[in-house]
């Protein structure tokens, strides 16, 4: 059988011109029913821009399917690829706003169609109950087709509801006796008539089973004569083929893709290449994707290749051999997950202990957490590096229990080598260092204890760094409001600040510049909640600048931060939102799914303050912390955006029940500031249940809690909500000059806040050209501006016009009469 040779459908093709019709397109159908060939045909004929990407197996990672997707929008975008593959697959809404605002900076073609193949492969990846949210909000002119064999994981009854959705069955895909008998006669099949009725009724339109059955009986197997698909695979398809081919296909079924190189050192057939052409050419089971440049075995193939795999030492010994390909190409994770299939704790052990090769996540592979846990403790205990990095890993998990499991294991670690004799003395100071270096995260949160760590860390490396913790390794831990996290005693934020500022850099020193700029944003932070405007600004972009200097995202967000609020208490809309802007492409340039949460959390705050609760990301809206991905739950920063987002639904009843529990969650780490905007938000609701007496007296500690730190501007963040009551309780007492500071700070806020809503002239004049056709580029050699600052203009349209990318913002203008 020749590959190339296809047979169009007319039906099939009128049936998906649905793709162009409907946001969302189902291709359903078992295996073998053409379901990929006729998309691809149909799309590669309609004119449109197509960005291809598939699931490879039930094995395939999330990472390595969204680097597939980066790399096909990086075909429409460059920088959008880059971009995009830092989110990571949808699995939350805090990458599904990420993947929705790419969509509506990109610059593409109407029609322009997303195709995910054998999407049936993510059922434990993606998150089923978002898919409503992301069809429905993705932009009216790009269309996304998920090919796949079963869409019972997929919640699709509400999208076929709103007319959002439609789906191309497997009676759709069905060969029809007509489209039976010209396939036989494209490829020479010469049976009659009545042969040809059996096949068709027997094979109910199933083409791959037809091409089997049909080659049968070119090879005289009559239909029926055996009803399992293996058996026909083994008579007309295997043992077609000699022993070497035999044993070739074997030995390949170990990988789900391959190249021909990696098929030739895996296998150790010399003639690799000349096999897998000829086996292209004879059947349709082995094929080659030329856009990725790596061959893939038809499920059907490889299962009956797989199911005969009986000889587990060889399979372990194929296993190796990947692993071994990928150790030669420097591909560490990959190579370590199937050196794990093969059973080789030792050796994955010993290479994570090398400190030339350890990398931030090269403990993060396919199988590490089971194999860590099942190792026997003697044995970790030989390799401790690979070890702690494992320790650091449950540490750093978010999960309690995981964290406890892995502070008892660093104590015992501890006792091993610090007691131990006939180790050299760099080995043994080297492990007891990185001990030391891993214990800063147990102690979490206490400031003190985790510099006495890192100083220790110092002492025992004698100016050397650390191997574990490196340049590109967390700091901020997700939460984008440095000081916040270690201010933990009232009347003390000065003193907190100023101590993380003297003694805080000596991390950056063991971790070859990771949290480099942790002292100016201490600085800057410390300045802005207190009202030193100039300082905070100052401080912010120093931090800034040698956060990106040394790759310090964490630290860049928290400065960021700093930098939108203040410029929005400032009156400077348009600046703040080019941060927040300059924000997003920064972390999507980053591969962190932490950082994800930390741009969300951001995002949450600033729109929280502009009073834009559609533009608060959802899962903070319903407080669902379960989607937000920390590294620490009991930071509590969380809640705060909660809190602001429940405020503006004006569910004044449940926000009050929602502070009982909020502070709560802030005593985790004793949080002030979470106790203090905790305090401003009891204060607001209480007012609107029980009015000015209640309210005031409820606002009245939170000033008190506030009062001896000299914090002012999280009240002017909540003006709209407290000035009455603020007027008010300043008017009874016009000497309290802290109240009097407060008030007004508010009352610059909410002046602020008024001028921030219309649409500028030159906002207008984008939006204009937008609608006219022109793209990005276009737009900004019209006005002589550059790209990132038409962007941001599109970016201050939609915000102030509520809308979800150009094409809404276009229709909502002219429904406004805008034009």
């Amino acid at each position: 059988m020749k590959k190339s040779k296809t047979l169009k459908r007319e039906r099939v093709n009128r049936a998906l011109v649905s793709i162009f019709e409907y946001p969302l397109t189902i291709v359903e159908a078992p295996m073998g029913y053409g379901k990929t060939t006729a998309v691809r045909e149909f799309l590669a004929t309609s004119g449109v821009r197509v960005m291809w990407t598939s699931f490879y197996s039930d094995s395939d990672t999330r990472e390595a399917f969204w680097d597939r997707v980066a790399l096909a929008a990086g075909s429409l975008d460059e920088i959008a690829g880059r971009r995009l593959k830092g989110f990571g697959v949808p699995s939350d809404t805090l990458h599904l706003r990420a993947f929705l605002s790419l969509m509506n900076d990109l610059d593409y073609v109407p029609d322009t169609t997303l195709v995910i193949d054998d999407i049936h492969y993510a059922k434990n990846i993606l998150r089923p109950e978002l898919f409503g949210q992301f069809i429905a909000e993705l932009a009216d002119d790009f269309h996304i087709v998920l090919i796949t064999r079963d869409t019972s994981f997929l919640d699709l009854a509400e999208l076929n509801a709103k007319g959002l959705c439609n789906i191309v069955s497997q009676q759709t895909l069905r060969f029809t006796d007509e489209e039976l008998r010209a396939y036989c006669t494209l490829m020479d099949f010469r049976q009659g008539e009545d042969a040809l009725e059996k096949v068709s009724k027997y094979t109910g339109g199933w083409i791959s089973l037809a091409y089997l059955i049909l080659l049968g009986l070119e090879q005289g197997i009559p239909i029926g004569q055996s009803s399992a698909i293996n058996d026909l695979i083994e008579k007309i398809l295997y043992n077609a083929y000699d022993d070497t081919v035999r044993i070739f296909l074997l030995r390949l079924s170990v990988m789900d893709v391959f190249t021909e190189k990696q098929a030739r050192y895996v296998t150790e057939e010399k003639h690799a290449g000349e096999i897998l052409k000829k086996l292209r050419q004879e059947n349709a089971f082995v094929y080659y994707d030329e856009a990725k440049g790596v061959y893939r075995i038809h499920y059907v193939l490889l299962a009956f290749l797989r199911a005969r795999q009986t000889d587990h030492a060889e399979v372990s010994l194929l296993y190796r051999r990947v692993g071994e390909w990928f150790l030669e190409i420097k591909a560490f994770k990959s190579a370590y997950a199937y050196l794990c299939r093969a059973g080789e704790t030792e050796r994955i052990l010993a290479l994570l202990d090398n400190e030339d090769t350890i990398t931030n996540d090269s403990s993060e592979f396919e199988g590490a957490p089971e194999m860590f846990a099942g190792a026997p403790r003697e044995l970790l205990f030989r390799y401790p590096l690979a070890y702690l990095q494992y320790i650091a890993a449950l540490l750093l998990s978010g999960e309690s229990e995981s964290a406890q499991d892995a502070a008892r294991r660093l104590s015992e670690l501890y006792a091993v080598y610090e007691r131990s004799e006939g180790i050299p003395l760099a080995r043994r100071n080297r492990v007891l260092a990185e001990i030391s270096t891993v214990r800063i995260f147990v102690v979490f949160n206490n400031a003190d204890e985790m510099v006495a760590c890192t100083k220790e860390a110092l002492r025992l490396l004698e100016g050397g760094v650390s191997c574990l913790m490196k340049r590109e390794s967390e700091f901020t831990f997700g939460c984008p409001h440095f000081l916040y996290t270690y201010y933990r005693e009232p009347g003390k934020l000065k003193e907190t600040a100023d101590y993380m500022a003297r003694e805080f850099p000596s991390f950056p020193a063991l971790a070859s510049g990771c949290g480099a700029g942790c002292d100016s944003v201490t600085l800057a932070e410390y300045a802005l909640e207190t009202g030193d405007w100039q300082a905070a600004e100052l401080n912010a972009f120093r931090a800034m600048y040698k956060a990106k200097a040394k790759g310090q995202t964490g630290i860049a967000l928290c400065a960021g931060l700093t930098l939108i609020r203040l410029y929005l208490f400032q009156g400077r809309t348009q600046e703040s939102m080019e941060h927040l802007r300059q924000l997003r492409e920064d972390v999507g340039n980053e591969n962190s799914i932490l950082y994800n949460t930390t741009l969300e959390l951001t995002e949450g705050y600033v729109y929280g303050c502009l009073a834009r609760p559609d533009r608060i990301p959802r899962w903070l809206q319903s407080g669902d912390m379960s989607l937000a991905r920390f590294m620490y739950q009991g930071m509590a920063f969380t809640y705060i955006v909660y809190g602001k987002a429940v405020l503006l639904s004006k569910n004044y009843i449940q926000l009050e029940v929602l502070t009982e529990e909020f502070a709560a969650y802030f005593s985790i780490l004793q949080n002030q500031l979470g106790f203090l905007h905790n305090q401003i938000l009891e204060a607001a609701a209480k007012y609107r249940l029980y009015g000015m007496a209640a309210g005031s007296a409820s606002l009245d500690k939170a000033l008190d809690m506030a009062r001896e730190d000299h914090i002012l501007l999280p009240f002017a963040e909540y003006a709209p909500a407290i000035i009455d009551m603020l007027r008010q309780m300043t008017a009874s007492a016009p000497r309290d000059t802290y109240r009097n500071e407060v008030l007004a700070a508010c009352e610059q806020y909410l002046e602020n806040l008024k001028s921030a809503a219309s649409l500028t002239g030159r906002e207008k004049e984008v939006l204009m050209l937008a609608a006219d056709g022109l793209k990005r580029n276009e737009i900004a050699d019209r006005l002589g501006v550059s790209d990132g600052t038409v962007k941001t203009h599109l970016q201050n349209v939609y915000q102030k016009l509520k809308a979800n990318g150009k094409t809404a913002a276009i229709k909502k203008a002219k429904a406004l009469n805008l034009f």
